[in-house]
């Protein structure tokens, strides 16, 4: 189980990935949110987690395997990330133990994330929020997406894509996805076109900086 759409806020002012997947790595953006009070606004990420060398990637994954294991949950408004009451009391080794367990039955110890979805369905994804103004709160997602057959997954891996590829922005504040103008105005026959080229750009960047790892 992925987690929902909002939490993209906690990850799209992060850098581009950059090291390994472990629980040591989740223990540190666990015990940046319980030392915020055992939860985190979007707007609060950048700030919290890149100083500690968390980059986007990596806490999208730590999110949905953490969310997986239900060690964390969203606020109603879908604002904050929250440890769950276990999590968030836990401390040292009790802490690790809980993260640990949720890697193992998750099954994703070294798995990055990649985006899931086709260009023609990121195009009607589009189209969605082309007829929303060209934009959506977190709010208004929790009400339209699953009525045009988006889960919070495949909603995450669209909007991660377009982020990164200049397609869409968020709002101050974090809660709000909106489309660049160029695409907002875009003729909608393009769409697929845009998001072919978006992914192809995403898994080209993605897949250098892994080449440059393992060459380093």
């Amino acid at each position: 189980m992925a987690a929902p759409l909002a939490v993209i806020a906690l990850t799209a002012g992060l850098s581009a990935p950059a090291a390994a997947f472990s629980p040591e790595r989740a223990a540190i953006l666990v015990d940046a949110v319980r030392d915020n009070g055992c939860e985190m606004a979007g707007q609060q990420a950048p700030a919290a987690l890149e100083p500690l060398g968390l980059d986007a990637i990596e806490v999208q994954s730590f999110v949905d395997i953490l969310y997986g294991a239900e060690l964390v949950r969203v606020s109603d408004d879908l604002e904050h990330l929250i440890l769950s009451e276990q999590l968030c009391t836990a401390q040292g080794s009790d802490s690790m133990a809980l993260i640990v367990s949720a890697f193992a039955s998750q099954e994703a110890t070294l798995q990055p994330w990649e985006p899931d979805f086709t260009p023609a369905r990121g195009a009607e994804f589009v189209a969605v929020l082309r007829d929303n103004d060209c934009g959506m709160s977190d709010a208004q997602a929790g009400d339209i997406l699953p009525g045009h057959g988006f889960s919070p997954e495949i909603s995450r891996d669209i909007v991660t894509v377009m982020l990164e590829g200049g397609l869409a922005d968020l709002s101050e504040d974090a809660s709000q996805v909106n489309l660049s103008a160029p695409l907002c105005a875009a003729d909608p026959v393009d769409d697929s076109a845009t998001l072919e080229a978006a992914l192809a750009a995403w898994h080209l960047a993605h897949n250098q900086t892994a080449a440059e790892e393992v060459t380093q």
